[in-house]
């Protein structure tokens, strides 16, 4: 597949809105304080991995190697939170899983990012199906692991995620600033109502805990 048609399929995503495919999409609740502190914090954490990579792709296209190594930490230390939050709920061992897929993400969206500055089509290219194939396996996860969080839901929300991404490493190669800066508000929105749906689906699975 070319590299412009990849692309291209990638942000036709990023014109459904979130849930679009869900009959009855899950709403988040702050029926307690415990549900509403669950939200604030997923939000946070979720908010925290776009701020995070954003940083790395503006260190990595403008070379600057050192800031950049402290956003990848930050990713990664940030992934590892994300991952731990489900370990009360579901145990270390699926906590690591979870960490594992959202490596994975990571990986791809680094390997993007690094493929557009080094110019490579064919690492671009790999990197989205990279990206594609990561966003079905953890859609496949959450879902099994949550009955209220529908499979294909998820994983149209999460390639939408991962479209965003290219799009603002597209922007900033571009020097497209303006245009990043609608990216990254479409990247907040829908990170948070991620956030927010998978809060929702913790209290309908878990009502004793909130």
């Amino acid at each position: 597949m070319n590299i412009k048609i990849a692309i291209v399929l990638l942000l036709s995503l990023l014109a459904q809105p979130a849930w679009s495919q869900a009959s009855n999409p899950p709403q988040a609740s702050a029926t307690s304080a415990t549900a509403l502190t669950t939200r604030m914090a997923l939000r946070d954490l979720w908010v925290e991995h776009i701020f995070w990579i954003r940083n790395y792709a503006i260190a990595n296209q403008d070379g600057n190697a050192a800031q950049a190594a402290i956003a990848q930490n930050e990713v990664v230390s940030n992934a590892k939170a994300i991952a731990n939050s489900i370990a009360p709920l579901y145990g270390q061992p699926a906590a690591d899983q979870l960490l594992t897929l959202l490596a994975g993400h990571w990986g791809a969206v680094k390997h993007y990012s690094d493929a557009r500055v080094a110019n490579d089509k064919a690492g671009q290219q790999a990197a989205i199906a990279e990206l594609s194939a990561n966003a079905k396996s953890l859609a496949a996860f959450l879902a099994k692991a949550n009955p209220y969080l529908p499979e294909p839901t998820l994983q149209a929300m999460l390639s939408a995620h991962g479209a965003h991404h290219v799009t603002q490493i597209e922007q900033l190669a571009a020097k497209d600033y303006k245009g990043e800066a609608q990216t990254w508000g479409m990247m907040r929105t829908h990170i948070l109502a991620l956030a927010d749906a998978l809060t929702a689906g913790l209290i309908k699975q878990f009502p004793d805990k909130f």
